[in-house]
């Protein structure tokens, strides 16, 4: 509430929150004291002539997290301060050895680099925060299962960083944690009831419900991209048929633009699509992650300056992906859905389709309920989402007083 609401003299503060003077006087020094709070002045005197108050807010620059995000081919690393401002960050490529022990050292050393460069040491730190596409255990500090990281089996994640750093470390999905940002810095501010959903070469979701951030009885709650949207659709990597991942992911977009009929007006419209890689004894050509970003990039660009072609594309995306989110409104009957990933890059053109879709197949009372939004977060929304483990953290155990 210091954070939101200040500066604030300390009565005013009780007032506000419920809660007694003298606990809140109590809690605003115990913070003075931790840097975590600082006086910056009084209040304007009164007519009534009564003594000024001192003003409180919550010192942004006494929290400094760490946060590492791991994507498909890539490590994002940040330093990010109370208010999400980000202070620094690096990016550093996985490479072709994605085991567990090769990417610890190089999240470790990254870590450290750029916390050289800052001038910082891990005991300025209030913790570090890993997000990491895959089902993870928050309490266990593991992750459990990661597609795009083949031999991350029950891996400790926690420990292993913590070891080679000396700080907390807490871990958790990349959807979990875009929750605890959009929560604490983004669009879910304001909201005890909000759906994040990721949007790009995998689809998933992250549910605050209650004011409070749902993980499931196994903490593998969000996976909904691989709800059953088609009996019969195409094949997932999952082993599943017509997962809403297969129809509403950027890679379907891509897939598209490849076929003859669309890449010929694409060219027309000034894309020209990077030729497709194949393995060594594949039969088919595959497209690689970064390949869908650049070209999933492209189109939306396209498609914003007018390409019909691209245009089209777009809104069958989207409409793929209103499909799916139709269903959660149904089911979850949130106050507001914020998508972040890749298709935010589609804007309006994107969003618009989708909220057509969802008008048309969601039912009228939790529709009309549900705000539909992107996230304003971008382009720090995964590292911030990241650092928020730390901070939300830190809140939590302040919340223990109240």
């Amino acid at each position: 509430m210091l954070r939101q609401l200040g500066p604030v003299t300390k009565p005013a503060l009780a007032q506000s929150s419920g809660i007694s003077r003298p606990t809140i006087s109590k809690l605003i020094d115990e913070l003075e004291e931790h840097d975590l709070a600082e006086r910056i002045g009084v209040t304007s005197p009164t007519a009534s002539g009564g003594k000024p108050g001192a003003l409180y807010r919550f010192n942004a620059d006494g929290v400094q997290s760490g946060a590492i995000f791991l994507t498909v081919d890539t490590a994002h690393l940040a330093i990010v301060n109370g208010n999400a401002r980000v202070l620094g960050s690096i990016e550093r490529s996985l490479g072709t050895d994605r085991r567990p022990e090769p990417v610890m050292i190089l999240l470790a050393n990254a870590l450290q680099e750029l916390l050289s460069l800052l001038h910082l040491t891990t005991d300025q730190l209030l913790g570090v925060g890993v997000g990491v596409p895959g089902l993870t255990s928050f309490r266990a500090g593991v992750v459990h299962f990661a597609p795009h990281f083949p031999e991350w089996h029950d891996v400790p994640v926690r420990d292993l960083l913590k070891a080679r750093l000396g700080v907390e470390v807490w871990i958790d999905n990349d959807c979990h944690v875009q929750a605890l940002a959009e929560r604490h810095f983004g669009e879910g501010q304001h909201c005890t009831d909000f759906v994040t959903v990721e949007s790009g070469i995998g689809v998933s979701a992250a549910f605050y419900l209650q004011d409070m951030l749902y993980r499931g009885a196994g903490e593998s709650a969000g996976e909904i991209g691989h709800m059953t949207i088609q009996e019969d659709g195409p094949l997932c990597e999952c082993g599943n048929r017509g997962c809403w991942e297969t129809l509403a992911s950027t890679t379907w977009m891509v897939e598209r633009a490849y076929e003859r009929k669309h890449a010929t007006l694409l060219q027309t419209e000034g894309l020209i699509l990077p030729k497709r890689s194949r393995a060594d004894g594949e039969k088919e050509e595959k497209l690689e992650p970064q390949i869908i970003n650049e070209v999933s990039h492209a189109i939306f660009r396209i498609a914003r300056g007018g390409g019909l072609e691209a245009t089209a594309l777009v809104h069958q995306h989207a409409a793929h992906f209103g499909t799916g989110l139709a269903a959660i409104v149904n089911a979850l009957n949130p106050q507001r859905i914020i998508i972040w990933g890749d298709s935010v890059a589609g804007g309006t053109l994107f969003l618009e389709e989708v909220r057509r879709v969802v008008h048309q197949r969601a039912l009228r009372r939790p529709r009309e309920m549900c705000e539909i939004v992107l996230s304003s977060l971008a382009p720090n929304g995964s590292v911030v989402g990241a650092a928020s483990l730390a901070i939300d953290a830190l809140f939590t155990s302040y919340q223990s007083y109240l």
